[in-house]
């Protein structure tokens, strides 16, 4: 049968058809692009100012101080470093191996993370949109405008610079990273009407993503219950039925059965202890009372999302050991009712719904009664925040858009300008120590752990009395603070009250015998008293303690030296080295001891280099040139000492050593000169004025040479040489009148 001919509207009609199809895609993917664009430049705007935010808190011992990051081809060091947290420690590693501690590139990759969670989160509010149980609800026409405003609430809120903006809590942002994209991959393979390859290489990329998660954070096993939620939600339309036949039920039945059995591989039961008073918490944690402080937690956590106002990096939020208590009990009230609302808004308000079970799920590791050090930290908010974003678009949707769209779009942006400024301005918190644990102090100030902290940064800035001044205050709060003693300790010990430091120190290892710290700066203290035997025995206590404490093997080994047993003394900056093969002080050290051997080639060795280490270590060019000198190289003696002029114009003993090497060369002139200006730095220095008398006396210019010897005895009257070489210069005086 013969079709009719197409009439001229027709064709032209029909060509309309097949010709707007492309050009509505090409038109909505630059939609796309410029939507994801904006969102990109939010993120990259309001976190311009972190960039030179400085390392905080957890970071230094992560990062700053972890030997185990600092060389990427020792797998085993930071494989082991923290194995549940492998990936995260693995970024680092690689921070470091290009980076060292340049910490703007930290922050540039922690920036890049939430910016890819910004576009992934706008990438699963999608799918969201685009799956079979919303296929006929009217709200999948404006999908894109609330994937869009829901990525813009996330990028925005100043909830997540914790995550962001503290470098360690790239964890935090880094599983979500996974969560998000393993969730994203999943959902398309089940979406896909493709071939089988094509659903199996995402399934596949949805597996290792998930695992990549599970190494990256523990609440990452959440993720095969946030499948299921999502199953349950948005992908099966019928009523919820297990069929074993079916290749998606045995995949998902696998996954669980998988994370059933990690679990106890990865963690012992001992995630259940007791948490003794510690880390300046006075309290103990327990299983019932975190999990009855949790209600409260969770309620202020929505609060916070609400209304971020007085973030905080470490709250002073109070323990409940009573179900019953108004707060608590209240608290609880108001989670179970948004359980119920959710169950409620289910049929009729299903992404209302699957936000509120969202949240909680994504909260349960941390949040429920597996007790944790800090009852409360900001970043734990991260991957639950979606949920609640999430809602707030699509609820201000469902309220507003069809007869007050522009007042909807309104709020949304009034709501994401605010948080933005916000977010600037919470990253000018975390600019340095000092400024973080100061707004620490003033929202917590009776909360020990920003006062310790803050009392560790004055330290740093040699602010010493302010330091004493905060660990006084954080022990007049919690008197058994051991770390707080033994700080303070340390500080009495900078201001050279070592009586205290001793007593300081003695008390904190009276109330813990294991803190090696405390045994550290006692024996700091010994040692400055010059009671060598026990400062070796608290350094050996320190020792035992942390076998992998540099320091302490270091300071021991000056021990050593001032009693003259240069072997040990060897023996320990030998182990400080191994431990930290970049620690200069231990190097030089050494050096010293071989000094006093007469072994100059190791001495030139180890002072070369701490020079490579630390290129303005002017001690260290100082003693190079003393060994280059023992060994008749006058001329790399002396420009070791010019080297060691150049760095520090006002070191003395530069010129006085330059002065001798000049000496040797018969160079009596450049000697004076040097001599001279050691006499202008330091006036009192006796031994100069005496070894410019004796070149004078080369010079046999015996005027000058008796002025000089009889300025030396002024000086110092037990200054024999000077009597005896003062006395020849009249004879030869008196010689040459005659």
């Amino acid at each position: 049968m013969k079709k009719k001919p197409l009439k001229k509207e027709q064709l032209k009609k029909e060509q309309r058809t097949v010709y707007q199809r492309p050009k509505k895609q090409v038109k909505e993917k630059y939609a796309d692009l410029v939507g994801l664009t904006i969102i990109i430049l939010l993120g990259i705007i309001i976190y311009s100012n972190s960039f030179n935010c400085s390392f905080h808190f957890d970071d230094y011992p992560i990062i700053v101080n972890n030997t185990k990051i600092q060389n990427l081809l020792d797998v085993q060091a930071w494989w082991n470093f923290y194995p549940t947290r492998l990936i995260g420690i693995f970024t680092f590693a690689l921070n470091y191996h290009f980076n060292q501690l340049d910490v703007r590139y930290y922050h540039l990759v922690n920036l890049i993370i939430h910016l890819i969670n910004a576009c992934l989160v706008w990438w699963l509010t999608l799918l969201i949109f685009s799956s079979p149980a919303l296929k006929d609800n009217p709200i999948i026409r404006q999908k894109k405008v609330i994937a869009f405003f829901t990525a813009l609430l996330f990028v925005s809120h100043p909830l997540a610079t914790q995550s962001i903006t503290y470098i360690w809590q790239r964890v935090a942002s880094m599983v979500a990273m996974f969560y998000l994209l393993s969730l994203i991959l999943y959902v398309k393979a089940r979406l896909s009407n493709k071939g089988n390859i094509s659903k199996t290489l995402l399934f596949t990329g949805s597996l290792i993503s998930a695992v990549l998660a599970m190494l990256t954070k523990e609440n990452a096993f959440t993720l095969p219950f946030a499948i299921l939620l999502f199953e349950i939600f948005f992908l099966r339309t019928k009523k919820f039925s297990l069929n074993f036949r079916d290749y998606r039920m045995i995949l998902l039945l696998a996954v669980f059965i998988g994370v059933i059995l990690i679990i106890p591989l990865k963690f012992s039961f001992s995630i259940f202890e007791s948490i003794p008073p510690r880390h300046g918490h006075i309290y103990t944690i327990t299983p019932v009372n975190y999990l009855f402080t949790q209600f409260s937690v969770i309620v202020k956590y929505i609060q916070l999302l609400f209304l971020p106002i007085n973030q905080n990096l470490d709250y002073d939020f109070p323990i409940s050991n009573n179900f019953f208590g108004i707060r608590t009990f209240l608290s609880f009230l108001i989670l179970l009712s948004l359980v119920i609302l959710a169950m409620f808004f289910f049929k009729r308000y299903r992404i209302i719904s699957f936000g509120i079970f969202w949240f909680f799920l994504t909260l349960s590791i941390e949040s429920s009664f597996i007790p944790l050090d800090d009852l409360i930290f900001e970043h734990r908010t991260y991957l639950p925040s979606f949920g609640f974003f999430l809602i707030l678009s699509s609820g201000l949707y469902i309220l507003l858009w069809d007869k007050h769209k522009f007042v909807a779009i309104a709020i949304l942006t009034i709501i994401i300008g605010a948080n933005s400024f916000l977010t600037y301005e919470r990253n000018k918190v975390w600019k340095d120590d000092l400024t973080l644990w100061s707004d620490n102090v003033k929202k917590s100030p009776n909360k020990t752990r920003p006062l310790y902290n803050r009392g560790v940064d004055y330290s740093n800035l040699g602010q010493w009395e302010k330091s004493i001044a905060d660990y006084s205050k954080a022990l007049e709060i919690d008197p058994d603070y051991t770390d707080a003693l033994s700080n303070r300790g340390g500080v009495y010990g900078k201001v050279g009250q070592w009586d205290k430091t001793v007593e300081d120190c003695s008390q904190a290892i009276r109330i813990d015998p294991n803190n090696f710290m405390a045994w550290f700066n006692r024996g700091d203290a010994y040692e400055n008293l010059r009671q060598f035997d026990q400062a070796i025995a608290d350094y050996s206590k320190a020792i035992g303690i942390d076998p992998e404490f540099p320091k302490a093997y270091s300071n021991r080994g000056i021990a050593y030296a001032n009693l003259g047993q240069w072997e040990q003394a060897i023996t320990d900056y030998s182990q400080a080295i191994r431990i930290d093969p970049g620690y200069a002080q231990a190097y030089y050290n050494r050096g010293i001891v071989y000094a006093n051997l007469g072994q100059w080639d190791k001495v030139i060795a180890d002072c070369s280099r701490t020079i490579e280490i630390a290129p303005s270590y002017v001690q260290a060019y100082s003693n190079r040139g003393a060994a280059y000198g023992n060994i008749g190289q006058m001329d790399k003696a002396i420009d070791d000492y010019s080297r060691a002029i150049s760095i520090a114009p006002n070191y003395t003993k530069a010129y006085t050593n330059r002065a001798i090497a000049y000496g040797k060369l018969g160079q009596w002139d450049k000697a004076i000169t040097d001599y001279s200006q050691a006499i202008s730095l330091e006036p009192n220095n006796a031994s100069a004025w005496y070894s410019r008398g004796t070149v004078y006396g080369n010079l046999r210019l015996w005027d000058n040479a008796i002025a000089d010897f009889t300025r030396a005895i002024e000086i110092d009257p037990n200054f024999t040489k000077s009597y005896a070489d003062r006395e020849v210069a009249y004879r030869k005086l008196r010689s040459g009148k005659k």
